[in-house]
């Protein structure tokens, strides 16, 4: 497959798809194990643009974002496997 981008854009789009992957799948993976630590890291980010950001259930927002996190992961294994096979 070719890139849209080849005239301006050097980096083959296994390489960009393989970053983005692999970003990807750390995020999840850290959002999955320490859930708790990836709300703080948002909270951080939040702060910084001067918006204060708080869950109203802490239980239910801990539940969820290991959830997300495990379906990022997912996603991002995807993403591998398609790279490998199209690419």
């Amino acid at each position: 497959m070719q890139c849209p981008l080849s005239s301006c854009c050097s980096i083959s789009p296994k390489v960009i798809l393989s970053i983005l992957g692999f970003f990807g799948l750390a995020l999840g993976v850290f959002s999955a194990s320490d859930p708790k630590r990836s709300m703080g890291l948002y909270q951080a980010i939040m702060k910084f643009y001067n918006w204060n950001v708080s869950p109203i259930d802490e239980a239910r927002e801990v539940r969820n974002t290991r959830l997300l996190g495990l379906v990022l992961a997912v996603l991002s294994l995807s993403i591998f496997v398609i790279v490998s096979q199209r690419f």
